[in-house]
């Protein structure tokens, strides 16, 4: 079962969430749909946010798919870990597949950012470089003999409720300022996140 460690952002409200997706979950297991099944569900879910990003570019309602599919990638990631918590098939190569198949989710709803006419290329490899350095360090902590540390002001969910409100602007207002501000708002708050991490582990890790 998953330790959360310095609980912040919209993880505060994770367990409002979790009994939110309660009857879901029960319904997915007295249907035989596995942790494993939802998670690939997460990744194709961040494809289609992928997909809504490139399709909307020029500012179509193409970037409803995006609101839409961040809000049910973030339900995936919740469900895959209480189907497997519930039905006592959490194992360590599940936690694996899942770390790997969040970092090939977030380069799916991130990178085609670089195809909506102009929005920095090197803004958005900044924000994938420092998600992805960040997740490690989570990662890292629990393979030193930490937790696994999951939060902090810029954790998923809030990355993709930032996302998904980018898109609505993008409609009403234009794709390539409303994701620009997308990307420097979430690079700010991940940069913050770290520095949130790094102290986290110290803190677990002094006495090892």
């Amino acid at each position: 079962m998953k330790r959360v460690a310095g609980r912040m952002g919209i993880y505060r409200a994770k367990p409002a969430f979790r009994r939110l997706l309660e009857p879901v979950a029960k319904a997915m297991i007295r249907s035989g749909v596995s942790a494993d099944m939802v998670t690939t569900a997460g990744v194709v879910f961040a494809g289609l946010a992928g997909l809504g990003v490139w399709l909307g570019r020029g500012g179509s309602a193409w970037l409803l798919l995006v609101s839409v599919a961040v809000l049910f990638r973030t339900a995936a990631n919740a469900l895959d870990g209480m189907i497997a918590t519930s039905t006592g098939t959490a194992r360590a190569l599940g936690e694996v597949f899942n770390e790997v198949a969040d970092r090939l989710g977030d380069i799916a709803v991130f990178l085609p950012m670089v195809l909506v006419p102009g929005v920095d290329a090197l803004l958005v490899g900044g924000v994938l470089a420092s998600m992805l350095v960040t997740s490690y360090l989570g990662v890292a902590v629990k393979a030193a003999g930490g937790s696994r540390i999951y939060t902090g002001l810029m954790a998923k969910p809030d990355r993709m409720l930032v996302v998904g409100a980018g898109a609505v602007a993008g409609l009403i207002w234009n794709p390539s300022d409303a994701f620009t501000w997308v990307l420097w708002i979430i690079l700010g708050g991940v940069i913050v996140t770290f520095t949130q991490r790094v102290r986290q582990a110290r803190k677990e890790l002094a006495c090892q």
